[in-house]
């Protein structure tokens, strides 16, 4: 082999090689603008910008600024809590709450993922928004997804209404943990449980 085809395929695995780090620090940039100024505010330029490349250089990576908000929601924030949901699909009577405190203990080590979804996730209720479906997809998909496991209850309590309710005291309590930094989400979430699982009704199930 010639030094100078050496010299080209050292290029080339030097390019491939930077190709993951390059997308993850997109990724990056994106939840921290969008966190900040939401998807109407952050611009392509700006990312680029931000990451040291060109407009186009960014869109090489995620085709599409629709296509970095697919990524960022789908890739990014629900792989860990999906995969976390499908791992008790075939477990023997899995908790309800052991399952929140699992999804607690995901977000409070992701707090600018958290930030994204939450203000993204207000921006959406415009039915004109490329994420408004998305939205109203996720919770029925996530509800439906958490009805398929065979949940250890208490005589009389229906999985779906406690489901239900939980998801959305999360969401109320994750912005009341975004809204004042510092404060310990799992202590935040454990004064809601006493309240999603009252005892004695809950005791053994918690």
């Amino acid at each position: 082999m010639t030094s100078a085809t050496t010299a080209t395929t050292n290029t080339h695995h030097r390019t491939t090689n930077r190709e993951p780090d390059r997308r993850e620090k997109i990724l990056a940039a994106t939840v921290e603008y969008f966190g900040t100024f939401g998807y109407y505010g952050t611009s392509i330029q700006k990312i680029a910008t931000k990451v040291g490349l060109t407009k186009a250089g960014v869109l090489h990576y995620v085709g599409s600024k629709e296509g970095l908000l697919e990524l960022v929601l789908t890739e990014m924030y629900d792989k860990e809590t999906n995969e976390l949901l499908a791992s008790l699909e075939h477990a023997e009577k899995p908790s309800i709450a052991a399952m929140f405190r699992e999804n607690v203990a995901i977000n409070v080590k992701r707090p600018q993922l958290v930030h994204m979804f939450s203000t993204l996730s207000a921006e959406a209720l415009d039915p004109n928004h490329p994420a408004h479906d998305y939205f109203a997809q996720r919770e029925r998909n996530g509800v439906e997804q958490a009805l398929k496991i065979d949940w250890a209850v208490p005589d009389g309590v229906d999985p779906a209404d406690v489901l239900l309710a939980g998801f959305s005291m999360m969401d109320g309590a994750q912005l009341r943990w975004l809204r004042t930094p510092g404060q310990d989400f799992q202590k935040m979430w454990a004064r809601c449980e006493d309240v999603l699982f009252p005892l004695p009704l809950w005791e053994g199930y918690r």
